[in-house]
């Protein structure tokens, strides 16, 4: 499912991305483990990249208030068809596996290319 705003860029990524804590560790694994377990489809990744970018117009509105935009948030996985659990696992395995990475700067670039063209 493709969702009709394509004005994505790497703010997408950046919004997924903070350093991960000593606490957080462990939980990274699990993420990354999960990933190895259930790849990252090519449709799942677009859904994912596509989904943060509107997450973070969201979070950075100031005129919408905190309860609207955790709706909002929700709604958003919701048209991305994908589960919290799943957007939270390859968001924290962006953060480590470089193929992954690499795969998510070339979504990006052809969802550019695609917006503009």
């Amino acid at each position: 499912m493709k969702i009709a705003l394509y004005a994505v860029g790497a703010a997408a990524l950046a919004f997924t991305a903070n350093p991960a804590s000593a606490q957080d560790m462990q939980t990274q694994e699990q993420a990354e483990a999960a990933v190895e377990a259930k790849p990252v489809t090519d449709a799942e990744l677009e859904n994912f990249i596509i989904a943060a970018s509107q997450m973070q117009r969201v979070s950075q509105n100031a005129e919408i208030a905190p309860a609207q935009k955790q709706q909002a948030m929700i709604q958003i996985l919701s048209q991305a068809e994908m589960t919290p659990q799943r957007f939270n696992t390859i968001a924290m395995a962006l953060e480590s596996n470089g193929d992954l990475q690499a795969r998510a700067n070339q979504t990006v670039s052809r969802l550019q290319a695609e917006a503009q063209g």
